[in-house]
């Protein structure tokens, strides 16, 4: 096999390889995780100017396993675009636009042995082949990523005022993204979620209550269903206590015997009453209006 190097191109026969270049790139992050039986949406766009798109009107774009190299024995091509096979997987789904340097792919119902470097390819119809040299890992995990709830930690909300709280579950496909759900949740709580593509893919919840008296210690749960293609879906949950400030309230005295009393005989009266904080709450008795 003849091998020439030659303005940061590497020739073998036929094929280009492109190499690290200013001009020529493909936009992939290095990295991206991915859940087991779910699907992982890849952000990709490639550019150069050597390769000229402007008169061709059929585009094909390839993705590879372990080696760039579309000649290496070693390398698996999983998609072809040119004759739409795939391999190893149950589907794959270009959504750019390849004629505008748009690659944005999504792998579906990836598993653990998918866990590997992957390299885009384009073809033309006009002949030209390249190879990006940069790869993107894909990482796939049988366990969803953590919720991200804020704030973590409600300290002291004074009673009345409006809490926010702000959920949000990693949406690595947003094809299928998962679901969030709230419990133990106050009455008045209102609710409102949406999937956000920048700057990263998340499914983004936000819940907005006045805080009650009757919500101290409440404990307020978020959760993530993410679908899957195995026997039951993937959860992950995260929690928060609330934590309230109000006044004395609820204050009410109660006596050791509801039944009458002698003179001269010992009445044991007691005054219960609900406050945040209440360490430092101070009972005062009045007997017809004095101390």
């Amino acid at each position: 096999m003849n091998v020439v190097l030659f303005m940061n191109f590497l020739f073998i026969t036929n094929e280009l390889v492109l190499v690290s270049s200013e001009l020529v790139y493909a936009e992939l992050p290095s990295r991206i995780k991915a859940l087991s039986g779910s699907c992982v949406q890849i952000p990709c766009r490639f550019n150069g100017t050597v390769i000229n798109l402007m008169n061709t009107d059929t585009v094909f774009g390839f993705w590879m396993k372990k080696y760039q190299s579309f000649l290496n024995p070693g390398s698996l091509v999983v998609f072809n675009g040119s004759s739409n096979i795939i391999t190893g997987f149950s589907h794959i789904e270009i959504l750019g636009n390849l004629s505008q340097h748009e690659c944005t792919t999504v792998f579906y119902d990836v598993m653990k042995n998918h866990s590997d470097n992957y390299y885009f390819r384009v073809e033309t119809n006009t002949g030209q082949k390249y190879t990006y040299q940069n790869p993107i890992y894909i990482s796939v995990s049988d366990s969803p990523q953590p919720l991200i709830l804020k704030p973590t930690d409600l300290k002291e909300v004074m009673e009345e005022t409006t809490v926010n709280l702000n959920c949000s579950a990693q949406a690595p496909c947003p094809k299928q993204p998962p679901t969030i759900s709230w419990s133990n949740i106050p009455e008045s709580a209102h609710i409102t979620t949406q999937l956000q593509e920048k700057p990263d893919k998340t499914v983004f919840s936000h819940m907005t209550f006045k805080a009650s008296y009757m919500d101290h210690r409440r404990n307020i749960s978020c959760t993530a269903t993410y679908p899957r293609k195995t026997s039951n879906d993937s959860t992950v949950e995260t929690t928060v206590m609330l934590r309230v400030l109000f006044p004395p309230k609820e204050t009410h005295i109660t006596i050791d015997s509801s039944a009458s009393v002698s003179v001269g005989t010992n009445v044991t009266l007691t005054c219960k009453s609900k406050a945040s904080p209440s360490n430092n709450m101070n009972y005062t008795w009045y007997k017809r209006g004095k101390d």
